[in-house]
């Protein structure tokens, strides 16, 4: 035999608690049941607006003109750089065939006097210079 005895400390928790639950489900009900306005996000549109044709078609429009337009460019400053090249290559050609010509002249300009006195200097030598280690060894031989 069981007697249950439940203390008004229970009773009075558990009416609460049951009070508690009904209040909770009578609000989740009140705003199931609500009417809501659904705001549309501001990158709604701006998606829609990506995803449509006219877009898809002016991004390729922008893909192909960089895909021209950057190979087109690299040329074209490699072609300029290859014309700088040749053009210092030509002064320094033309530097070169200045300072050889001021040779040359340099080269005329002896008087005939002086000419003639290195012509003489020349023809005093007993041995050319190409010759003279082969005429030191003849001498050094016929000296011994």
């Amino acid at each position: 035999m069981s007697i249950d005895f439940k203390e008004p400390e229970d009773e009075q928790v558990e009416i609460a608690l049951r009070n508690f639950r009904d209040s909770v489900r009578a609000w989740s009900d009140e705003e199931f049941a609500r009417s809501r306005t659904i705001e549309r996000s501001r990158w709604n549109g701006f998606w829609r607006a990506a995803a449509s044709p006219a877009m898809g078609w002016a991004l390729a429009g922008v893909l192909m003109l960089g895909g021209v337009a950057v190979p087109v460019s690299v040329v074209h400053e490699r072609q300029v750089a290859d014309e700088q090249a040749k053009k210092l290559a030509i002064q320094q050609e033309r530097q070169r065939l200045k300072e050889e010509a001021a040779r040359e002249q340099a080269v005329v300009a002896m008087n005939d006097d002086e000419l003639l006195s290195h012509v003489d200097s020349d023809i005093a030598q007993s041995t050319p210079d190409a010759l003279e280690p082969l005429a030191s060894l003849m001498n050094d031989a016929n000296g011994n």
